[in-house]
């Protein structure tokens, strides 16, 4: 679920960008962000079910 929402929250950023709602450099680095906390996610889901 929370993959989802990072997910989401992605395409939400790539559309502001898009429309001038938010600056090219900064969806990056968010988007940087964003995939680490996925990576976070992942790892603390497969130890979860260990």
């Amino acid at each position: 679920m929370a993959q989802g929402s990072i997910n989401e929250l992605e395409t939400h950023l790539i559309l502001s960008e898009r429309v001038g709602l938010c600056k090219e450099k900064e969806t990056e680095i968010i988007i940087s962000l964003l995939t680490e906390e996925i990576r976070m996610i992942i790892s603390l889901t497969k130890k979860l079910k260990n």
